[in-house]
């Protein structure tokens, strides 16, 4: 808990100096003599100095209502930033759910989770999504810490223990892995504290530069530029991690698959792509992140829809998986329609294939051996010739 401690001290610390140092002089008009002179002519100072005039008050009030857009501007910055730490925070990532489907139970699959392929398999009466991430053997992803298999982007974080839907990374300063239910309000989060930085040093410029050309104390001088300063540091790390953010948002990637660079899917492998399978355009991959309703983008409610078990895929996926289950129709109709082979079929592979590669068999009748109709294949070891894939005839 210590990063978060660090990430709530930084935020108070920027928000006491901005609010003491520069919102309080402004409403109170405690901005000296000087600050007003310099947005004065020079026909007026002498009016200034007698403080009764109406320039002095002039600019006391200008600086007031100035002060007044600043603090509402600056108030509701940080209180959207501590909402969205809010619920990043204790907003649970989503997690493989406790159903039978995901489960590899044996009183409900004949077959281990070794063998279950990315089409799934029926159990109890239920059937598992179809996985568009597998591994290179095409089993289902499995997760032995879990004990349960892992849905399309998911995958198994030590710290939480448990496997997080649609992971994007473990976040230390939110102590929370950041996934499918809290990406968007870990995304505002960033948002909003680089836009707050930003506003703290654009406005609190001005309480610098007053400290520099009147007559200011040490202490309150140099903590304004220890706010500054902070606020600086900040926004240039947030400037940096929000615009990476956003490009993955728009690519429909995760922190995650963007260090792997694996988009594998069920009869394919995207090893080393610079384009995922999920990516369907910008305006479709920022509402998988920040919602389908654009009006509430930027309020830390109304997350995205979904389950987080699935995913859309581009059109080019959906086009390549309506490819492969045509092929499977013609591969079987093909089949169904061939029927057994005939006996000129036999003559011609016999004649067609080696001698030493025909197997002789004794008749009952006569005795003599006989050429029989089945080939030898392959002597060592007797094994079946691959079957021909849907996503290799798909290839080939």
């Amino acid at each position: 808990m210590l990063p978060v401690a660090f990430m709530l001290s930084m935020i108070g610390i920027i928000w006491l100096l901005y609010t003491c140092l520069h919102l309080l002089p402004l409403l109170t008009g405690d901005i000296g003599l000087t600050g007003c002179s310099e947005q004065l002519d020079a026909s007026h100072k002498v009016a200034i100095i007698s403080s009764h005039s109406s320039a002095h008050e002039a600019c006391i009030q200008s600086a007031f209502w100035r002060g007044a857009v600043e603090t509402v501007v600056q108030q509701s910055l940080t209180l959207m930033l501590l909402v969205c730490f809010g619920r990043a925070v204790f907003t649970d990532p989503g997690s493989v759910p406790d159903e039978p489907e995901w489960l590899p139970d044996n009183r409900y699959s004949k077959r281990g989770p070794e063998e279950i392929g990315a089409e799934g398999d029926v159990i109890k009466n239920k059937r598992l999504p179809k996985a568009r991430e597998v591994k290179h053997t095409g089993a289902r992803r499995f997760c032995k810490w879990c004990n349960r298999f892992k849905p399309d982007r998911s995958h198994h974080c030590r710290v939480c223990r448990s496997c997080v839907l649609r992971m994007d990374h473990h976040c230390p300063w939110i102590a929370n892995c950041v996934g499918f239910r809290n990406h968007k309000f870990f995304f505002l989060l960033v948002l909003y504290s680089l836009v707050d930085c930003l506003f703290v040093l654009a406005t609190m410029s001005e309480s610098l530069h007053r400290s520099v050309i009147q007559e200011t104390r040490f202490i309150h001088r140099f903590l304004i530029v220890f706010c500054m300063t902070l606020a600086a540091m900040m926004g240039v790390l947030l400037l940096l991690f929000s615009a990476f953010h956003s490009w993955l948002a728009m690519k429909a990637t995760t922190t995650i698959e963007f260090c792997e660079k694996t988009y594998r899917h069920s009869g394919c492998s995207h090893r080393g792509s610079t384009n995922s399978i999920y990516d369907r355009g910008r305006f479709e991959n920022m509402k998988a992140v920040l919602g389908t309703d654009m009006k509430l983008w930027l309020l830390p409610t109304a997350p995205p829809d979904g389950d987080g078990l699935t995913f859309k895929v581009s059109s080019d996926v959906d086009k390549d998986d309506d490819e492969d289950a045509e092929t499977t129709g013609l591969l079987s109709k093909q089949r169904s329609h061939e029927g057994s082979p005939t006996l000129s079929d036999w003559a011609t592979t016999l004649q067609s294939s080696p001698a030493d590669h025909i197997v002789t068999t004794p008749t009952k009748d006569s005795g003599a051996d006989v050429p029989s109709m089945r080939l030898d294949v392959a002597e060592a070891g007797d094994e079946e010739a691959p079957e021909v894939t849907a996503g290799e005839a798909s290839i080939s």
